[in-house]
């Protein structure tokens, strides 16, 4: 059986991957501009990241494995949602390293259909799960039309 498109899923991945090309740009002015005292926020690593539009809810899941729940800030801000936080530097007698250690960040931006007020996360086997349930009166309704 083929899987029907939904072009909703195309534009959100089509936005996840604009968040990332913007962060990336950010990243790289950041450093660039660190010893000038500019304000933007700076990372070392972006953790990946899903997100899922079911009907009742958005689910963004953040891998971050290895990551201490205390070292976790997850704000919302201006239809912004911001994960950010610190995995620990890895011991310096290691001889290889792949993981990604120090300063993260990912940003998503919050459609107004969210209702902000009873946004919840859990985090469990490092993965990150935020949910922003949708505004009861913003789900979309199914209604079937006949035709004459």
């Amino acid at each position: 059986m083929s899987k029907q498109w939904n072009p909703l899923q195309d534009l959100m991945l089509l936005q996840d991957r604009m968040n990332r090309l913007f962060e990336d740009v950010t990243e790289r002015r950041t450093r660039v501009d660190a010893q000038q005292g500019d304000e933007i926020e700076a990372a070392e690593w972006y953790p990946t990241a899903d997100v899922y539009d079911n009907q009742a809810e958005y689910l963004i899941a953040v891998d971050l494995p290895g990551i201490d729940r205390a070292a976790l800030e997850i704000t919302i801000d201006e239809n912004k949602l911001t994960v950010k936080g610190t995995r620990a530097t890895a011991e310096a007698s290691a001889s290889r390293t792949e993981r990604h250690t120090g300063r993260f960040l990912r940003t998503f931006s919050v459609p107004g259909s969210v209702d902000q007020n009873n946004i919840h996360a859990t985090y469990k086997d490092g993965v990150l799960e935020v949910r922003l349930p949708k505004l009861k009166d913003e789900m979309a309704k199914r209604i079937e039309i006949t035709v004459s």
